[in-house]
C-alpha cells in the first residue's frame, strides 16, 4: 500500500458518525486528478472508494460506509453464508 501512498497526497478529513462510533474519512488526490477516500478500521482492514473527482469518491464512500460498518457487525458464520 505504500507505493501507491507516494504518488497521492491527502486534501480532506473528516469525521462520520455512525451509530454512535466515529469513523475517519480521509480523501486523497491522485496526478491524474482522480480521487480516493479511504478508512482504516485496522491496519488489515481497509475500505477505499475510488472517483473521477473528489466530490463522487466522498459520496460513495459515504454510501459505503455504513454497510461496511454494519457488515463487520455480523457473525463471521453468517457472512460465509453467501
Amino acid at each position: 500500500m505504500r507505493a501507491i501512498m507516494d504518488n497521492t497526497q491527502l486534501v480532506h478529513q473528516l469525521i462520520c458518525d455512525f451509530e454512535g462510533r466515529e469513523y475517519l474519512i480521509e480523501v486523497f488526490s491522485r496526478p491524474d486528478g482522480s480521487h480516493f477516500a479511504r478508512t482504516v478500521f485496522s491496519p488489515q482492514d481497509v475500505i477505499i472508494s475510488d472517483g473521477f473527482s473528489f466530490q463522487d469518491a466522498l459520496v460513495k464512500h459515504q454510501d459505503l460506509l455504513p454497510l461496511a460498518i454494519r457488515s463487520r457487525k455480523m457473525p463471521r458464520s453468517l457472512r460465509l453464508m453467501n
